[in-house]
């Protein structure tokens, strides 16, 4: 038993560190949605809100980018 564990823990920060390296998170549904700039580009925002319509047969349009509790660019499927 102790020997799992001591397997286990190391496993679960390598996997908890790893995640973070995932990239923003798209927030939203077949409408739209935001998502968070932090290390990105507009662009590269513009690409995941594209992508993220598509899954709903949809084009995507860039609405604005708010900067007031974190930068976010606010997106609609259209």
């Amino acid at each position: 038993m102790n020997g799992r564990v001591v397997t286990l823990v190391p496993t679960f920060a390598v996997v908890f560190v790893l995640s973070g390296c995932a990239g923003p998170q798209v927030a939203g549904n077949e409408i739209g949605g935001a998502i968070p700039l932090a290390g990105i580009t507009r662009q590269q925002a513009a690409e995941l809100a594209r992508a993220h319509c598509a899954k709903y047969g949809h084009s995507s349009r860039m609405l604005a980018v708010n900067t007031d509790g974190g930068a976010k660019a606010v997106f609609e499927c259209i």
